[in-house]
């Protein structure tokens, strides 16, 4: 029935990945980077106990949603593209398809800047101090990461497997040495605004998850593989409260914290983190954003060469145009547009479980205006046209909802004529 739908794409390679390759993937990088700031972010809102009730409310209602989202991509082995296709339909699947893109040029251009930053300041070079130390560090991950991408999925697959085990080992020295002091005694109080901003955070990552779970070993495999990343997330969220002495932004570090230490240990373990976690997450976002490319790309440009030409060209725009836009606009228009694809995604397939059938063509235009709509109304909330004491998360929810609730009057309405008439 979805496979109706779907586009036809080159046959997936690697279709038989273990509980392992699969957390790794998501875990080195692709999912810590986000969970770590999300945990400060948190932190800022709640008390240490309140903010660590918050982030295991938020890992466990997360892990029943992405589980219905990998259930309804899991039988066809369909990619977030190939599901946004049955539910929004083809316009819809262009729109989605250039979301990913754009949302992968935020993505690289805000964590290569944070990264080079970051590494630029912990690491000791003698060098002519006339030379851009961040120019080159940001052309070091951006070349890296190109050329890491050029296997896709299986290259991906094996860097994630090798490095995961550094990046624990680099976690567990930072969380043992960093200097952290135990908050006095103080209530642990659940936050709404903490837990939708929990949500908020992974929602758009959530909506990626079926183009890397398309490639597991089965539906068993995948539900493990789930429960262990999402066990992993909710250690790395509340051990990431640690961070709260070095992380002045949701992707800024402060390093005079750590070099005022003297820690060299400390110190190389942060710059292995920090370097292995962004290359991992770059490498992760260009085989998220191919499956857009092969929607919007010629043909003679889809395939193998598609991860080539992907990573130079985010390397190339990174060094040319990124300080001419606002990546933090782009990041939170891209961000939201995936969380709301991510409701709508699972309203649909709940909506087609209880009919029992596919969303008819009127379904999938009104899913398709509602994702549009919500997404227009985060970016007017997020440029302050309209007022901000309310979450985007809850905006999105109530005008996905409104739409929906006016297109079922819609069909009520045309039914009452026909059979008038």
């Amino acid at each position: 029935m979805a496979r109706k739908n779907a586009a036809p794409h080159h046959e997936i390679p690697d279709a038989q990945q273990s509980v392992w390759e699969l957390s790794s993937i998501q875990l080195s990088g692709w999912m810590s980077l986000p969970i770590l700031a999300t945990s400060v972010l948190v932190l800022q809102q709640n008390s240490f106990y309140g903010a660590a009730l918050t982030i295991i409310v938020g890992n466990a209602i997360l892990w029943f949603i992405r589980l219905g989202i990998i259930v309804m991509s899991h039988k066809d082995r369909q990619s977030t593209l190939d599901i946004s296709r049955t539910y929004l339909g083809s316009l819809g699947a262009y729109a989605i398809g250039a979301l990913l893109l754009i949302s992968t040029l935020a993505w690289f251009i805000a964590q290569t800047t944070a990264a080079s930053n970051t590494l630029t300041h912990l690491m000791k070079f003698s060098e002519n101090p006339s030379i851009d130390r961040f120019i080159q560090m940001s052309v070091l991950i951006g070349v890296l990461s190109t050329f890491l991408c050029m296997e896709g999925i299986t290259l991906l697959k094996k860097m994630a497997t090798f490095i995961f085990p550094f990046l624990l080992i680099a976690f567990v020295v930072i969380i043992f040495m960093l200097p952290f002091h135990w908050p006095k005694q103080e209530t642990a109080a659940l936050s709404l605004s903490g837990l939708t901003l929990v949500l908020a955070t992974n929602l758009g990552i959530t909506s990626d998850l079926p183009t890397f779970f398309r490639h597991s070993k089965s539906m068993q495999t995948s539900v493990m593989a789930l429960t262990l990343i999402q066990l992993c997330s909710l250690a790395l969220g509340l051990f990431g409260l640690y961070f709260g002495s070095i992380i002045a932004g949701p992707f800024e570090v402060n390093e005079s914290v750590i070099l005022g230490t003297g820690n060299d240990v400390l110190r190389i373990s942060l710059i292995v983190f920090v370097f292995f976690s962004v290359i991992c997450a770059n490498v992760a976002n260009v085989y998220s954003a191919s499956v857009g490319w092969e929607v919007i790309a010629p043909k003679a440009l889809v395939g193998r060469k598609e991860y080539l030409i992907l990573g130079l060209i985010l390397t190339t725009v990174f060094i040319l145009v990124s300080n001419l836009f606002s990546v933090e606009f782009l990041l939170h228009a891209t961000d939201c547009s995936l969380v709301n694809l991510c409701i709508i995604l699972i309203l649909g397939h709940i909506t087609s479980q209880l009919s029992k059938r596919a969303p008819s063509t009127f379904e999938r235009n009104t899913y398709f205006i509602a994702w549009l709509l919500s997404t227009v109304v985060n970016v007017l909330h997020f440029g302050r046209f309209i007022p901000d004491d309310v979450s985007p998360l809850v905006i999105g929810i109530i005008v996905i909802l409104a739409v929906i609730f006016v297109s079922q009057i819609i069909q009520v309405v045309c039914r009452y004529r026909k059979r008038a008439n």
